[in-house]
Parts: structure tokens; sequence; C-alpha cells
């Protein structure tokens, strides 16, 4: 009964403070449970966090995954796989706020927890790109580094709902990542003919 209400709490406080900063003694309060009870319950403040990037991780993964495999082409499984990315972070907007405090979505490796999802999350994208490339939707580089450059972007419009900027209506926010997406991996004559949002 009590690990959700934990976990819950946990994701929040580590969202707002950051894992160095969150007390075992706020997560119990945040729950509404004594100390002694949470740590009958978890046996640490790693290994809730822990817990919370595997467990959102994996579910981030997964609802993002189901959105690039619905695609026909690559352009139809990189709009549905952003709109699957921007509808899970915005409603898990605790994790949001962790996903950008910890740099998840791309940058130097992670060590433990989360790399798994953080590789698999850039394998997916670099799949999409590599069938943009070979479609010919796509300029030609190097799919891992363009899918890398394609997460910072996406960071970048996501910290503007953490940080209260964009009201996060997520049909809006993740048009402005498409647009931002196709003016950065799309051919001229591609973004012209398919008259892609943005494209001018």
């Amino acid at each position: 009964m009590y690990r959700e209400l934990v976990f819950e709490s946990a994701e929040h406080l580590f969202a707002r403070k950051g894992f160095d900063d969150a007390t075992m003694q706020e997560i119990a309060a945040e729950a509404g449970i004594s100390l002694k009870t949470l740590y009958a319950t978890v046996e640490g403040k790693a290994e809730l966090y822990d817990e919370v990037l595997e467990v959102r991780g994996r579910q981030f993964v997964e609802e993002t995954s189901r959105g690039i495999e619905e695609g026909d082409s690559a352009l139809q499984a990189l709009s549905r796989g952003v709109r699957a990315y921007v509808h899970f972070l915005v409603a898990h907007e605790d994790f949001l706020r962790i996903h950008l405090r910890e740099g998840r979505a791309w940058g130097l490796p992670l060590d433990g927890v989360g790399e798994r999802e953080r590789e698999q999350g850039e394998a997916l994208f670099a799949a999409v790109v590599q069938a943009g490339i070979e479609q010919g939707a796509f300029y030609p580089g190097d799919p891992h580094m363009m899918a890398r450059t394609g997460m910072a972007v996406m960071q970048a419009h996501l910290a503007r709902v953490a940080e209260g900027i964009h009201d996060g209506a997520t049909d809006a926010l993740a048009d402005e990542i498409l647009t931002s997406l196709h003016r950065l991996l799309c051919r001229p004559e591609v973004l012209a003919s398919q008259d892609l949002a943005g494209a001018a």
C-alpha cells in the first residue's frame, strides 16, 4: 500500500530538489508516513531514486517505441514518436524535471540505472533518422549524432514547460518540436513537397 505512495512522493521531491538535496525525512513527510515506516518500505534514498528512473524510464521508452512503430515512413514515425514523447513527459511532469535535470535524453553516457533506457531511446531515434536518410527525406550524416542533436532540440523545447514558459498544451508543443526537427533533419525539397509545419 505504501510503495506507490512513497514512489510518487519521492519522484515529486527528486524533481523539485534533485537527488542530493531531497531527504528521506522530506519523502516520509510528503507521503504522510513516519520515517520508520519509510525505511520499512525501502532501503534508502538511492534505491528510491533508481526505482523512479527505472520504472518511468521503461514506461517512457515503451510509449515512444509504440508511437514510432505506428509510422509507415520515417516522417510519420518521427511525428508519432515525438507526439508520444511529448504526451508522456507532459503527463509525468515530475519525471520530465528529473529527465531535464539529469540530461537523461542525450549527452554523456550515464552510470548504472537509466543508461539502458537512454541507449534504447537514442537507438530508436537513430533508426528513424537512418530510415529517413535511406528514404531520401533527411540529410545524409551520422544517424546517432543527428539523433543526439534532435534529442537536445526536444529537451530545449520541453525545458520551457518545466520553466513555466510554455503552457504544456501537448499538441501545440509537439508541433513546435516537429517544426524544429524538420528544419534540422529534412532536405529543403522534402519540406516544400510535404508542406511540413515550419517550412519556409
